[in-house]
């Protein structure tokens, strides 16, 4: 029925080919998006999209049908308004909602609400792509960060205690590319990020590859050092909700207290390289302790008894391999823009290039972000 409001919702393991094929169909179609809703839990994504039909065809809905065959996905149709006609080709039960499986079934559902959360214990907050959705000149992004965590996470506890930051393990990419074995470090980094070596190996293989080069390239680094987008933001407005912070890095220390510097934070740990007697150039080793996965949730307990804190009230975000002990020991583990192995096995995820979002996982809305940026 023209102007009928229709939700539909695909869901199945197939992550953003399900959106894809939802969003394909719609644009060959007349109708109005609304609004929309993706969740995924490890590779299995539901995606539902509110839309005003703007025609009496049902042509929209057999090719939705395709889809989710094709997709090994379940299709679900709910109406809104009780009030109103069903769609065209909804005809085995009045004003209900009907799910269409990879096999033609069709059979009642709960609610939308329900389906796809019904006794998940894992959630994972994501956006549509990295800049939102495009169409028509507006953007349109949405995220349900309400179940984009654990149920066993007291949100309350993680208000006003510790966060803590892994940086990226690209700095030491950045000093290779200045010794001139950028290409040798960064195949070496890509294999620790993905778990495929050991993080202590890989160490120390790339801290081999800068023996000789001078000390003056962390001064270099440092000038071309960027910050992901919204770090400054977050840690401020951290800051202002009382937190602690910290910067737990596989990198190196001088780099790491750059960072503490820059963003205001409390503290941080990091490895140590080794120079020459004469302070000059590096020895292509490293001193003390080296930060590798164990070590940062060793650290994060330190902290958290440095700061009278169960672990259990340490917000931890990390994108590597060796983050995952971090992550797994914090109240709140946030994989950020992670590698896949990371993804599957974190408590939390967020897909986006802002770390503004941590902020809004946490729960803060619009309007407190507005209130928090007054004095940024």
């Amino acid at each position: 029925m023209k102007d009928q409001k229709v939700l539909v919702s695909m869901a199945g393991p197939h992550g953003t080919d399900i959106v894809g094929a939802v969003l394909e169909c719609l644009a060959n179609h007349p109708c109005d998006i609304n609004d929309c809703m993706l969740s995924r839990l490890y590779h299995h994504v539901t995606f539902g999209v509110l839309i005003t039909l703007r025609t009496e065809s049902d042509a929209i809905f057999k090719d939705l049908a395709e889809a989710a065959a094709k997709w090994d996905a379940t299709l679900t149709y709910d109406v809104p308004d009780t009030q109103a006609a069903e769609p065209p080709n909804v005809q085995a039960a009045q004003k209900q909602a009907h799910r269409i499986g990879p096999k033609g079934d069709i059979n009642i559902p709960p609610s939308l609400e329900e389906a796809p959360y019904s006794n998940r214990i894992k959630y994972a907050a994501s956006i549509l792509n990295q800049n939102g959705l495009n169409k028509g000149g507006n953007v349109l992004s949405c995220a349900d960060f309400r179940l984009s965590v654990p149920r066993t996470v007291d949100m309350n506890q993680l208000r006003t205690d510790l966060f803590e930051l892994s940086a990226s393990h690209e700095v030491i990419d950045e000093i290779a590319r200045h010794a001139g074995v950028v290409d040798q470090v960064a195949g070496i980094t890509e294999a620790a990020m993905n778990g495929e070596i050991d993080f202590k190996e890989s160490l120390r293989r790339r801290v081999a590859l800068l023996k000789d080069t001078n000390v003056d390239v962390l001064e270099k680094v440092k000038e071309s050092l960027t910050f992901t987008e919204g770090a400054h933001f977050l840690c401020q407005s951290l800051k202002k909700l009382g937190f602690k912070l910290a910067v737990i890095s596989g990198g190196f220390i001088p780099l790491a207290r750059y960072v503490k510097a820059e963003l205001g934070l409390d503290y941080a740990f990091a490895n140590q390289l080794q120079v020459s007697v004469d302070g000059k150039t590096f020895t292509g080793e490293t001193v003390g302790p080296v930060v590798d996965g164990v070590r940062k949730a060793e650290l994060l307990d330190v902290i958290a008894q440095a700061e009278g804190v169960t672990p259990k009230q340490v917000i931890a975000v990390g994108d590597g391999a060796n983050d995952l002990w971090m992550l797994n020991k914090a109240g709140l583990g946030i994989a950020f823009n992670a590698k896949p192995r990371v993804q599957e096995q974190a408590p939390s995820r967020i897909n986006q290039k802002s770390l503004i979002y941590v902020l809004t996982l946490l729960g803060f809305s619009d309007q407190d972000l507005e209130q928090l940026s007054q004095d940024y």
